[in-house]
């Protein structure tokens, strides 16, 4: 059986934020298909120009977080 204390603190917070991460951006997906779908594209152009630099921030920021807990744990 798999012990979920197996792993460590990094990796369950990296897993986390993981999860957290892809459900936001699933999120503002469905957001900008229903704007689209209900006609209202400037509300599309203003999510993705506020959002898309941070966006980007972010998803390097939780990659090299899950880089680091995959290199911990196999260290470990």
């Amino acid at each position: 059986m798999h012990n979920p204390r197996q792993h460590g603190y990094l990796f369950r917070l990296a897993s986390k934020v993981l999860k957290y991460f892809l459900l936001g951006l699933f999120g503002l997906g469905i957001a900008c298909l229903l704007s689209v779908v209900l006609g209202a594209f400037p509300l599309v152009e203003i999510l993705i120009s506020l959002l898309g630099r941070w966006l980007v921030r972010v998803t390097v920021i939780v990659v090299c977080l899950m880089a680091t807990a995959v290199v911990i744990e196999s260290i470990r």
